[in-house]
């Protein structure tokens, strides 16, 4: 069985807590750099990742917008993940000021996203009027009534839904035959590379005389090792014709405790790998898995920098924005910072494609992870439910174009009117635009789920422990991949058994009727 797409099912009995995702380490960025919130002269913010008047400069040539409804002086208050992805909050608060709402924006971690805002559910205090969310929860937050539909609101606002994504649309939104959210961001794995050095003659020669075969961008996870332990130089040595005075690494690996799982199902998936068989027993202890979890460990090993188990989203990006790596896996934000040329050290000189596959019966199956992604929802109790909504309305649809286009954002493309390479203005020219375009277009089609049934958070936690425990040496893979098979279990045992299999089953189901698995 071969998976592809999201799932989306599933309430659950709500741990107001969660897991602990963050390990040792705290997990603010995991999925987007996050800086503390930042103050300008003049006018500040509190929230977001730069001033406000770096925010205002940055869409400086967007007019501000005059056909605005008017909601007579209201606050409303935003709760989601700290950092960049809030910028936007800034960018139109002259437009969302002219339409009589002020915002509050309250910024969480990005492994506390789940638990701060359950919690605020339960307390049923009413403070809080949208929230920014992972459709990962929309089970848990739809089906425990912790948000409201939004279907009446939308007869006033159409959010043009026609003109999302369709793996964001169908998947994202909805529960139980009513819409529940409105997108804002979308989020695919992707492989950057460094297309400078493919295109090296010296280079390209001397890795025919060692691998007899062309120098390529690597189409498989076997070729992955081949090309990263190929680039991987130490100081002194020579690359693309110059000697280099620091180390530089063929990969580097998304190592830090929280997310790493994310980047192992890449590779199993791309195997025929999924979570559970059709009777929910665990799968992720098979001799295909732990096939997996070695070749991560390898590439850790031989061709990623000594301190990759510590790095994050901002780790990963640096060591490739910077020109310190030749590829990473990461999400389709980072090409708009490798060619921002003032983010970046590497602008013009990345390349984008799937993330490597693995060959079955003749072909290479490509599995690209879709874990993240962003939505709105406003609670049950919002005190200020029609400003919130048409709040979440304005951003998803009349600003999103720059919001998902910008490099100062994480926010990735998830309308059809976004793929206008026009809007991509970082990159050299439209050319490299529609590259990354294409790139993120041909990741979607094999997109790769999260889990998104009752106790999600608990098995992707499980499985993160048994990964980096096999990365760090602690454990070996099989070992360590049974041992979360055996959480698995207990897992499902307390959520109820014959319950997880029938929604199991019914994710199965969505994803035949999609035509995003194959049996």
């Amino acid at each position: 069985m071969v998976v592809a797409g999201l799932i989306l099912v599933a309430c659950s009995d709500v741990d107001p807590d969660g897991p602990d995702l963050s390990g040792d380490d705290e997990t603010e960025g995991i999925d987007d750099g996050t800086d503390d919130g930042a103050e300008a002269s003049g006018d500040s913010v509190n929230f977001g990742s730069i001033s406000y008047d770096e925010m205002q400069a940055a869409r400086a040539d967007v007019p501000i917008d005059e056909d605005l409804p008017d909601f007579g002086g209201v606050t409303i208050r935003v709760m989601g993940d700290a950092g960049h992805n809030m910028n936007p909050f800034g960018f139109w608060r002259p437009e969302l000021e002219a339409a009589g709402v002020n915002v509050e924006v309250i910024e969480v971690p990005f492994a506390e996203v789940y638990s701060q805002q359950t919690a605020e559910f339960l307390a049923g205090s009413g403070s809080i009027d949208l929230v920014v969310f992972y459709p990962a929860f929309i089970g848990d937050y739809a089906g425990n009534n912790f948000i409201q539909p939004l279907d009446d609101f939308m007869t006033e606002f159409d959010p043009e839904l026609d003109d999302v994504i369709t793996a964001f649309r169908e998947l994202y939104l909805f529960w139980d035959g009513q819409t529940y959210a409105l997108p804002y961001d979308g989020d695919v794995h992707m492989l950057l590379y460094r297309q400078d050095l493919l295109d090296h003659p010296d280079e390209r020669a001397a890795f025919e005389a060692e691998y007899g075969r062309e120098l390529t961008a690597p189409e498989t996870w076997d070729e992955y090792l081949e090309v990263g332990q190929f680039f991987t130089r130490a100081a002194g040595e020579t690359l693309g014709g110059e000697e280099i005075d620091r180390p530089f690494y063929g990969c580097a690996e998304y190592g830090e405790r929280g997310f790493t799982w994310a980047w192992f199902m890449n590779r199993y998936a791309s195997m025929g790998g999924v979570y559970f068989d059709e009777d929910m027993n665990p799968q992720i202890d098979t001799p295909e898995a732990i096939a997996a979890l070695e070749m991560m460990k390898e590439a850790v090993d031989t061709c990623s920098p000594p301190d990759t188990l510590s790095y994050g989203y901002d780790q990963l990006r640096d060591v490739f924005i910077n020109g310190d790596a030749f590829m990473v896996v990461q999400w389709s934000d980072v090409p708009k910072k490798a060619g921002d040329p003032n983010e970046s050290e590497i602008p013009g000189l990345a390349g984008y494609t799937l993330v490597p596959g693995t060959e079955i019966d003749g072909s290479v199956n490509h599995r690209a992870m879709m874990p993240v992604g962003r939505v709105f929802g406003i609670p049950a109790d919002a005190p200020n439910p029609e400003a919130a909504y048409w709040v979440a309305y304005y951003l998803s649809t009349k600003t999103s174009w720059f919001d998902v286009s910008t490099p100062l954002t994480g926010n990735d493309p998830f309308r059809i009117s976004h793929q206008d390479p026009a809007f991509y203005d970082m990159f050299g020219d439209e050319e490299e635009a529609q590259s990354y375009l294409d790139a993120v277009d041909d990741a979607l089609q094999v997109g790769f789920p999260e889990i998104y049934i009752p106790g999600a958070a608990q098995y992707n936690d499980a499985l993160d422990l048994a990964v980096s425990q096999a990365l760090s040496g602690e454990q070996d893979a099989a070992d360590a991949l049974s041992a979360a098979a055996d959480e698995w279990r207990r897992i499902t045992e307390a959520q109820g058994e014959d319950r997880q299999r029938e929604l199991w089953g019914t994710a199965l189901n969505t994803y035949r009727e999609l035509g995003l698995i194959t049996d």
